[in-house]
């Protein structure tokens, strides 16, 4: 699911993601918007350290008592790995 990967989504799979984030986004009482929004902001933040995989990162609400926020940023491998650095 990459930009610059040249390989396009197959559309079940896009629908999926939409539907699931849309399922989300009724259970928490926010917009699909919103969750966009926390994403890219994730994205962004740990993106300042490490090499993230942007287009990848998953974010679940798991409803147990206390409510759970748990997200999945896989990171990009590379030949040798380095953090940035500030």
């Amino acid at each position: 699911m990459g930009l610059f990967s040249g390989r396009k989504p197959h559309s079940g799979l896009v629908a999926k993601e939409r539907l699931s984030n849309l399922l989300m986004a009724e259970r928490l009482n926010c917009s699909p918007a919103s969750l966009q929004m926390l994403k890219n902001d994730l994205s962004a933040a740990a993106g300042k350290y490490l090499t993230v995989e942007a287009d990848e990162i998953s974010v679940t609400i798991t409803h147990t008592t206390p409510v759970i926020l748990t997200a999945k940023i896989p990171l990009k491998r590379n030949e040798e790995y380095h953090v940035k650095t500030i």
